[in-house]
């Protein structure tokens, strides 16, 4: 969708949404969106006891989540042959001697 259309879908929402705003567009649950906060996937701004989160930023973290990475986070391949590997961190595969083409094993 293009930032027009989401200004479009989102036009019955004010301009700073509660978490519970933020949960029901996305459709996932309060608990959720505050991991989201806390991890700083979704910046946010605190008043009073609670967080508010923009309706400009909101519509830039969903822009940037449909493009998706150009890259996969970890790839096994024949160039890593031998070679005993891990990328817990990022995507918990772990590589050993010999197990390329998508042989790897989770950790």
């Amino acid at each position: 969708m293009t930032k027009m259309e989401y200004k479009k879908a989102l036009s019955s929402y004010p301009e700073a949404l509660t978490a519970s705003e933020v949960a029901e567009i996305l459709r996932v649950c309060t608990k959720t969106v505050y991991k989201l906060i806390r991890q700083g996937e979704i910046p946010a701004v605190k008043v009073g006891r609670e967080n508010r989160v923009s309706k400009s930023v909101l519509i830039s973290y969903l822009r940037n989540k449909d493009k998706g990475g150009p890259n996969p986070k970890c790839v096994c391949s024949e160039n890593s042959a031998g070679a005993v590997w891990t990328s817990g961190r990022s995507c918990g595969s772990v590589c050993g001697a010999g197990e390329v083409g998508g042989k790897e094993r989770s950790a």
